[in-house]
Parts: structure tokens; sequence; C-alpha cells
């Protein structure tokens, strides 16, 4: 009997304040289309998983259904980004209670390129290890794979705090994937983040904070 492959499910977390923004940043537009929307498209065409989005907006709410995704609402985003991870950690269990790891992602980040993803989950389904995530030289990003022995540490995260806790935890038990330009894990905090980040600047190495990497 050959081995069964490993099964990843994906969190979106999409649940933030923006309070360093000035408004709803991820309701902003970007090239063409609402910051959300970047990751989204990307994530809709891994069609053999399930799929969570944690979100307090109700526009995000409802697109969310219309992408085929499983969609959460969270009423307290003020309880910090573990709170998100819990309630998507919890939804796609439901769904799907064998999961081997679950990718949580942010959708602050539009220059996150689809085929980084892939790659991603094609060198965790292959991987003996248990933990997944992308790096930029020695800065760990998103997103990130959490298998399924560490998800009793994912339910016991509290505050601001997420999943680069667990990754930093169990180093000897983690597949890193190298990017090649830091910006796809740059997230966007700031407006003034959004223009640097465009034309011609996005090739540039500027650095960036990630909500699941605290």
């Amino acid at each position: 009997m050959g081995v069964r492959m490993k099964k990843v499910g994906i969190v979106l977390l999409a649940a933030g304040n923006s309070k360093r923004y000035g408004e709803i940043k991820l309701l902003d537009t970007l090239e063409g289309k609402k910051m959300y929307l970047h990751i989204f498209e990307n994530i809709r065409e891994f069609t053999n998983c399930p799929k969570v989005v944690v979100t307090q907006y109700e526009e995000i709410y409802r697109m969310s259904l219309e992408y085929g995704y499983t969609p959460v609402k969270n009423l307290e985003p003020e309880l910090g980004i573990s709170h998100s991870i819990h309630l998507g950690l919890r939804k796609i269990l439901e769904l799907e209670p064998d999961l081997d790891g679950v990718l949580f992602s942010v959708c602050d980040q539009p220059y996150l390129k689809k085929s980084t993803i892939e790659h991603l989950i094609s060198i965790y389904i292959n991987s003996k290890k248990a933990l997944a995530c992308v790096i930029y030289e020695n800065n760990l990003g998103n997103p990130c794979i959490i298998g399924k022995k560490y998800y009793q540490e994912l339910f016991a995260l509290e505050g601001d705090v997420g999943g680069k806790k667990v990754i930093k935890r169990y180093p000897e038990d983690v597949e890193l994937i190298a990017v090649e330009n830091q910006v796809e894990l740059h997230d966007i905090d700031r407006k003034s983040d959004k223009w640097r980040l465009s034309g011609e600047d996005r090739c540039s190495n500027s650095s960036g904070r990630n909500e699941l990497a605290h």
C-alpha cells in the first residue's frame, strides 16, 4: 500500500482593524482591485483543499462565498491575530478533521505569487517535517503551514501572537522555502507602504512586518 499524501487546508486571515492604515486597508484598491482580492484570486485555483476565510468585514464575508470559500465572522478582532487563528482552525477542522496541515496566510500581501504558494504546499506534502514557512534571507514570513501535531499549540496562543511562535519553537521540524524577492512577503500596514511597493519600487528589498509571523 502506498503512502497517503498529506492533506492541506487553507485559512486566510482578513480580520485586522487596520489601525495604522487610516481606513480599512483590505477594502482599499491596489492596482485596479481590492487588496484582499489579490490572494483570493490566487487561492481560488487550489480546488482540492478546504478553504476558510476569517473576517470582520461584510464585503469580504460575501465575497468569500462567491469565491467558494467558507467564511467565519470574527466579532472580536480586538483579541488579536490568535483569535482569528483559533476561529479559522476550528472551522477548517470541522470541514475536514483529518487534515495533516493548515496553511495560514494574511490578505494584505498583494504581491505574493501563486507559484510561491504552490511551491510551499508541494514541499510540505513531500516533506517528513510538520512545519513549513517561506523565508527571505533570515526573515520568516507568510504564508506558513502548521502540521496537526501542533494544532493544540495554535489553540493555546493568546493576544496578537501568531504562528511564528510555533515555527521558532521547533526549528528542526521546519521546511524553509526561500523567495527571491522580499516584496512578496511584505504586508501593507500604511498607505506609504502601498505607494512604495507600486511600480518600479516593487523590485526593491523593502522590509515588512507579517501578521501571522508575530
